[in-house]
């Protein structure tokens, strides 16, 4: 246990003015925010998701299938095993070599052991089946079923009535569905293959003429129909059935959506290119003779790719949640007849593909888990029990918010935001009401095109004030400046006064520069490769710029003293293939030294400063963007500082793909720094710090993304972010329920 006591101002590119404040060391724990959903690292392109108790704990635990490798023409394949905590948290367990470009996974005991066992279709290469068989502390053994071909979907029934688990394929190269019958010892027999010329892409399994012997609906390739083909009891089935279902059928499900007792199909129908806007999902509801009443319709918001079924409000009534390849997953609640309510989203992750129900923290209330194709997660949406998923308070702002800060604008103790509106060329200002909501925005006006905002006192009449960089009209940016507008104590501001700088500045950030208590600003001109400073006359007016050569295409300045001379100096992210940071050391007097670069890797996007490793020198956090070729990928780079205006190598952590700004705070409360940073389609990645430097792996949360500001919006002395929300006008408050 260590006691450290340093406040520090960070003020940098668009984040927030906040102070940190680090108190007695507490044990390191994970950070959690309330109202969203929590993203898990698998592998590469995760197709299928299942549900099991896979160690026997009477947890829930998570298997996702993955192909593993995004860009080669053939893939690997991996499983990947997530075992649950039972708080809805999860945990990597074990990663498991398949088959060839795994597309469905299934769950099962084929060897009679009482263990959870796991089938996952593979959709290239000789092994059409690849089996997990589970030892029942987590782990898996693994083995392969040759056929001859490939398989697209796998469902589990017992086709022949002996009592031991089968195995059904649907085929989407070879124009055949086959099956598998068990032998109860973890082999099966020979396949046996029907519906010849039938090219199927999923496979579900019911009863749908109430016979006792399971039946197969396929979803049929290049057909809008679906095939239903009824078991003889024997392992061999009868010639199809076709039914209509919807336009580009992908996906089906079995359930009894009007409380009849009969079996009913669920099937989500992608749509046709280019637009998709036929995509819908199709509710086919049984008759108990193996015939079904014509497909009802259903809007799912995107473009359905798979479903779940479950009852998401406990009214008993059967609902569906849909993967729309987005970063949404929607929930349709059924109205317990056959149809359904308008479908409500929920954030996901980067192209929802695969979507599982269960209960993740023993509430009794029923979960998702959503596999997610582009970012490479499985997001876990803990459900509320009336059909409504983690969703934090959004609060409109202007049009195309592009930065916030964080200050108390009327006096009143309570922290409230500043929003720089690209668009709608003004600043958004909301008041807290200090439990975590705003009140309504004001807006007023500032330049063209602002890009970042800071808060502070420019005028020296103990109230917060705002400035912003205006990055102007393409291609000239000859409208492009700075406008401060001073707070008039009560959550209003006077009009703007405008200043000129070099060129189109993209960040600002807040200093005393000059050593006179008088503050200054400093923004990052993107266009022309440099710095300007104005120091402040203390009315809340400027100084000409003063501008000093940073690096190539400077996109976010933060402020810090790295050399402990006492003079403010300056750290600038050039966004560039081959990526630094200059570091501009100040001589005191408002001017700096020539920069210095320090390399951090491709694509700098924003930098922060903060101790990372409690040795009482300023460091550095930088999110960027990997921009070679097929990359992607998000990174928070650190650079330890010396103490002495130069920094140690660069220590880079992965966040998965996509970056934006980073903010650093104690998301956790244990007295050490650590980093929050945009990730990805509409999603937050937090790194809890060590306190030598190091961080651990990601904890990902969505919605919300753009960029990022923290502050304490609720007084319960934990730090909390705000974001945009990518796909409007609005900004999330995520409020940090991290357990003390």
């Amino acid at each position: 246990m260590r006691a450290q006591s340093k406040k520090l101002e960070l003020l940098c590119a668009g984040l927030a003015l906040f102070s940190l404040f680090v108190g007695v060391a507490a044990h390191a724990q994970d950070v959690s925010f309330a109202g969203m959903s929590v993203h898990y690292e698998v592998d590469v392109l995760p197709y299928s998701i299942a549900v099991g108790d896979f160690n026997g704990d009477g947890v829930q635990d998570l298997a996702v299938a993955c192909r593993g490798t995004r860009y080669l023409t053939i893939f690997d394949g991996f499983v990947v095993i997530l075992l649950g905590n039972g708080d809805g948290s999860f945990r990597r367990a074990g990663r498991y070599e398949v088959a060839f470009r795994p597309t469905s996974i299934a769950l099962g005991d084929f060897n009679g052991d009482g263990v959870q066992d796991l089938a996952v279709a593979n959709s290239g290469g000789y092994y059409a089946v690849s089996l997990l068989l589970g030892n029942g502390d987590g782990t898996f053994e693994s083995r392969d079923l040759t056929s001859g071909t490939a398989a697209t979907s796998v469902a589990v029934g017992d086709f022949n009535g002996d009592g031991l688990q089968d195995l059904a394929l649907a085929n989407f190269s070879n124009n055949f569905v086959a099956v598998f019958l068990g032998n109860g010892d973890g082999t099966f027999q020979e396949p046996r293959t029907f519906a010849p010329g039938i090219s199927s892409k999923w496979v579900a399994v019911g009863d749908f003429n109430r016979d006792g012997v399971q039946d197969l609906a396929v979803v049929r390739s290049g057909s809008d129909d679906v095939s239903v083909f009824l078991g003889n009891g024997d392992g061999t089935f009868q010639e199809a059935q076709n039914f209509r279902a919807g336009n580009a059928p992908q996906f089906i499900a079995v359930g009894d959506f009007n409380g009849d007792g009969l079996s009913d199909l669920a099937v989500a129908n992608a749509g046709t290119s280019p637009l998709y806007d036929d995509a819908s999902v199709s509710v086919l509801l049984g008759n108990g003779d193996a015939s079904f009443q014509d497909a009802r319709t259903f809007d799912a918001w995107g473009q359905p790719v798979a479903l779940a079924v479950g009852d998401f409000n406990g009214d008993g009534a059967q609902d569906l949640a849909v993967a729309n390849s987005s970063v949404y997953v929607t929930v349709l609640l059924g109205n317990g007849d056959g149809s359904f309510q308008t479908a409500r989203r929920f954030a996901a992750g980067d192209n929802s593909y695969s979507v599982a129900v269960g209960d993740f923290n023993g509430d009794g209330a029923q979960d998702l888990a959503v596999a997610n194709n582009f970012s490479d997660t499985v997001s876990v949406l803990l459900g509320n029990g009336d059909g409504t998923f983690p969703e934090p308070p959004s609060f409109r702002v202007g049009d195309a918010p592009s930065s916030a800060a964080v200050g108390d604008f009327n006096g009143d103790g309570v922290q409230d935001l500043a929003v720089a509106n690209a668009r709608s060329n003004d600043v958004s200002v909301l008041l807290g009401n200090a439990d975590g909501s705003f009140q309504e925005a004001r807006n007023f006006e500032a330049g063209i095109g602002p890009s970042s905002v800071a808060v502070a006192d420019f005028n020296g009449d103990s109230v917060q004030d705002v400035a912003v960089a205006n990055a102007g009209t393409y291609p000239r940016y000859d409208d492009a400046g700075v406008s401060v507008l001073l707070g008039n104590g009560d959550g209003s501001f006077q009009q703007a006064l405008n200043f000129e700088v070099a060129s189109s500045p993209r960040s600002i950030a807040v200093g005393d520069f000059n050593g006179d208590g008088v503050k200054d600003l400093v923004v990052a001109n993107n266009p022309s490769n440099n710095v300007s400073v104005l120091l402040g006359n203390g009315d809340g007016t400027f100084q000409a710029p003063r501008n000093f050569f940073a690096g190539s295409s400077p996109l976010s300045v933060a402020v810090g003293d790295f050399n402990g001379d006492g003079a403010q100096d300056l750290a600038v992210a050039n966004n560039t293939y081959y990526g630094n940071v200059s570091v501009l050391l100040g001589n005191g007097d408002g001017s700096f030294q020539e920069a210095r670069s320090f390399e951090v890797g491709s694509g700098p996007l924003f930098v922060a400063v903060g101790d990372f490793n409690g040795d009482g020198r300023e460091d550095l956090a930088v999110a960027r963007l990997c921009v070679t070729p097929r990359c992607g990928i998000g990174y928070a780079s650190v650079l330890l500082g010396n103490g002495d205006g130069s920094f140690q190598s660069v220590r880079s952590f992965e966040i998965g793909r996509g970056a934006g700004s980073i903010v650093v705070g104690d998301f956790n409360a244990d007295a050490v720094q650590d980093l929050a940073m945009v990730s990805g389609s509409n999603s937050v990645s937090v790194l809890v710090g060590n306190g030598d430097g190091n961080f651990r792996p990601p904890r990902t949360f969505s919605p919300g993304g753009g960029f990022i500001a923290a502050g304490d919006f609720n007084g319960d002395g934990l730090w909390d972010l705000v974001a945009r929300n990518s796909s409007s006008n609005d900004v999330l408050v995520l409020i940090n329920n991290t357990r003390r």
